[in-house]
């Protein structure tokens, strides 16, 4: 059940808690990413899926243990090898244009959530350890 609370409180936190620019890039960054349940009857959006779950997951545990620290970006190295099998497979997609609009968008948007994750990060490994957000 900690599990399910983390979740909760993570997702809590980014859609209630955020200031108003953050909040709509995280809204528009997990809508993107939920869109793999629109093509879920691809081998493509269920590897997003996948790993979107194993992501949350991570970021669960890291939450449950240290609280909602920069370094929960982590959880989306787990993007870096899922795309790399996606670009193998951008030519047996392209019999499905809207998948491939969908994983462009996908790429792109998981790309700056990364770079922004990798700076998270960074800062987290240079002594910006504490919570920044707590949900009660």
């Amino acid at each position: 059940m900690d599990f399910v609370t983390n979740v909760l409180k993570i997702f809590g936190i980014v859609f209630l808690r955020f200031r108003p620019v953050p909040r709509i890039w995280n809204v528009w960054l997990v809508g993107v990413n939920l869109l793999c349940l629109y093509f879920i009857g691809h081998l493509e959006a269920q590897v997003v899926l996948a790993t979107t779950l194993l992501s949350v997951f991570g970021q669960a545990m890291i939450y449950g243990r240290i609280g909602f620290t920069r370094v929960l970006g982590v959880g989306h190295l787990l993007w870096v090898p899922m795309f790399a099998w996606l670009a193998t497979r951008w030519d047996s997609t392209a019999a499905h244009p809207e998948l491939q609009v969908w994983i462009a968008v996908l790429a792109v948007t998981n790309a700056v959530s990364f770079v922004i994750d990798a700076t998270d990060v960074t800062r987290f490994l240079k002594g910006e350890r504490t919570p920044h957000y707590r949900w009660n």
